[in-house]
């Protein structure tokens, strides 16, 4: 079955292209809708709408963060736009959305906020609920002098929104009513990572069990337990994106991804320009280096796993190229597939399944 394929970009489009499932082929890219840095993408669970985060506004006078929402025409991959509502902040850099389809979550990494808007039953986006300033910051001299929160995750239980802060050196963690879409920031200790790691995105493994934060500007991972209904998380592990000794360009870490067979997990390096490949223990979870593979472009900043976990798609942000790689799944090893397409400034990588 053919896929659709959305890449959100730094420019002012969100693109699409055809996926072929069998070959790995991508179809030529064209643009989707017109929206302002739509740097990242989320799927509603039924599969037919998504939203983007972006801004409105224009330089000099102060962008302010928005979220859209698009249905999906399955049958052509247009978008329609139904709504969009604000972020409350500057610089929106993630979206996610509950199981439940109710609640979007988003963060603003230039205003040091997370923000909740109500998912309405047909798709389109109410008013914003909660906006919740976070606070403090961490030792690197430049880039955690303030709150830099980086993604939204809500738990497999759905009961919790998990925010690493990339500014503190933190996972902030908030109760969310799916209802309202009401937060309420958990009065246990949130998780301190390693002073200048940088926390960034996270992922959890389809047993529920297990969670994996990729920190920015350390280039690790963090392996994480974690308790279902409580909410809490027990570090166990961490291991560098990096070969020992590594002595290239300067690099900071970006995407983080378990595969869907949930033996392998994948992480973006931006400077050494190369995906990192891990295998999971199935006993704890911890990780195990397997290979660093170059991406074929510059500055990986996002790449996704097709659904069937046969091909990778890396997007090459300063390169303007999106390239193909084909997925081992029994060894978790990627090998180019000679495919790529031109992009600006891609920045997400989203599928759907075309009907």
């Amino acid at each position: 079955m053919q896929r659709w394929v959305y890449f959100g970009t730094g420019a002012d489009h969100i693109y699409v292209s055809s996926f072929d499932p069998d070959s790995g082929a991508l179809g030529t890219p064209r643009q989707a809708a017109q929206f302002g840095r739509p740097g990242f993408l989320a799927l509603h669970p039924k599969g037919e709408i998504f939203y983007a985060v972006g801004r409105q506004g224009e330089q000099g006078t102060g962008f302010r963060g928005e979220a859209a929402a698009y249905a999906i025409d399955l049958g052509t991959g247009d978008l329609n736009e139904l709504n969009r509502a604000s972020t409350t902040g500057r610089g929106a850099a993630h979206v996610a959305v509950n199981q439940a389809a109710t609640v979007l979550a988003a963060v603003n990494y230039g205003d040091g906020n997370t923000v909740t808007v109500a998912i309405q039953a047909d798709g389109s986006l109410g008013e914003p609920v909660a906006d919740m300033p976070h606070s403090g910051s961490s030792v690197h001299p430049t880039r955690q002098g303030e709150p830099h929160p980086h993604s939204a995750n809500f738990t497999p239980d759905d009961l919790f929104v998990i925010v690493p802060d990339l500014g503190t050196d933190e996972l902030v963690k908030y109760s969310v009513d799916p209802q309202t879409a009401a937060l309420e920031r958990t009065p246990d200790p949130q998780v301190r990572m390693e002073p200048g790691s940088g926390p960034r995105h996270m992922t959890f493994h389809s047993n529920g069990r297990w969670a994996y934060v990729i920190n920015e500007l350390a280039s690790t991972v963090a392996v994480m337990h974690y308790q279902a209904q409580t909410g809490l998380l027990e570090h166990v592990q961490t291991i560098s994106t990096l070969p020992e000794g590594y002595e290239g360009p300067a690099n900071t870490t970006a995407e983080v991804l378990v595969h869907p067979n949930g033996q392998f997990l994948y992480g973006s390096n931006r400077g050494s320009n190369t995906i990192a490949v891990f295998a999971i223990d199935p006993g704890d979870g911890q990780l195990k280096a397997v290979e660093r593979v170059p991406t074929g472009g510059d500055w990986p900043r996002n790449f996704r796993l097709s659904p069937d976990g046969r091909f990778l798609l890396v997007a090459n942000q300063r390169s303007d190229s999106v390239h193909v790689f084909g997925v081992d799944t029994g060894t978790g090893r990627l090998s180019p597939t000679g495919a790529s397409v031109a992009v600006p400034n891609p920045m997400c990588v989203r599928f759907v399944p075309a009907s």
